[in-house]
């Protein structure tokens, strides 16, 4: 294995992941190449389209400079080789297409443990990659919802993560 390419937004999933991907990378001696993306959406009401004040902007920007920030200060200190990048766009396409671009081997990303109406209405990035990414994905799965770990207790749901 060549690359792994870790996705992060530096939130507590995304960390998770951070910590499996620099694992899976130093086992393997590949290069761990971290990825944030950040977009700040735009809407369209009626005629005239809305857009988040410049603040915003740069506020998303900073996160995703951040993320990566952290992520590889983590993997140089486990002695992992590291490259990171931030993009803007829509998170799935731009996490494919550098995956695409690295030639990378694995994905690596967290999911949040949402549920399904928070899926429906926010939408689910490591869903989506996982549908169109060119090469193998590894979800690391994040804390599961109050109402979902009572679920697990009581043997309804099953969760591998």
């Amino acid at each position: 294995m060549k690359t792994i390419l870790l996705a992060t937004d530096g939130s507590p999933s995304a960390q998770k992941a951070t910590d499996v991907a620099i694992e899976l990378a130093g086992a393997l001696d590949a290069l761990l190449r971290i990825v944030s993306v950040w977009n700040v959406p735009v809407y369209d009401y009626g005629y005239v389209p809305v857009q988040y004040a410049p603040e915003l902007d740069e506020a998303q920007r900073d996160g995703a400079t951040h993320a990566v920030e952290e992520a590889a200060a983590a993997a140089k200190a486990a002695g992992v080789r590291v490259s990171s990048e931030i993009h803007r766009g829509a998170a799935a396409d731009e996490i494919c297409g550098a995956a695409a671009d690295a030639e990378a081997d694995m994905i690596v990303l967290g999911a949040h443990g949402w549920s399904a109406m928070k899926r429906i209405f926010f939408g689910s990035v490591s869903t989506a990659v996982l549908h169109h990414a060119a090469c193998p994905v590894l979800v690391v799965r994040g804390e599961l919802e109050e109402h979902e770990r009572d679920a697990v207790g009581a043997g309804t749901v099953r969760s591998a993560g």
